[in-house]
């Protein structure tokens, strides 16, 4: 079983095409990943900001509710107190 030039060109063929098939791949696959990384970077800061206004936002609302609760222990009695003196003065 001899080797010809021809044989042995096929086979350089076939490792040389298989050598840039795998470097190709591998630097479009180093492309995809630091792209998806970039992509997966910026939707974690947009989701972190969005996050950092919605806690302002509920922030708000709680101080809201707590001024609400002050009024409301402040005003109850007195709303009670007069309810008292209206059934009284009925009677």
């Amino acid at each position: 079983m001899e080797f010809e030039i021809k044989d042995i060109l096929y086979i350089v063929g076939i490792v040389v095409s298989a050598l840039v098939s795998f470097l190709g791949t591998r630097h479009k696959l180093k492309e995809y990943i630091r792209d998806k990384n970039d992509n997966l970077k910026e939707k974690i800061h947009k989701i972190e900001l969005e996050l950092k206004d919605q806690k302002a936002k509920d922030d708000l609302q709680q101080q809201v509710i707590d001024q609400i609760g002050k009024q409301m222990d402040s005003l109850i009695p007195m709303l009670l107190e007069a309810i008292k003196e209206r059934k009284k003065s009925r009677k």
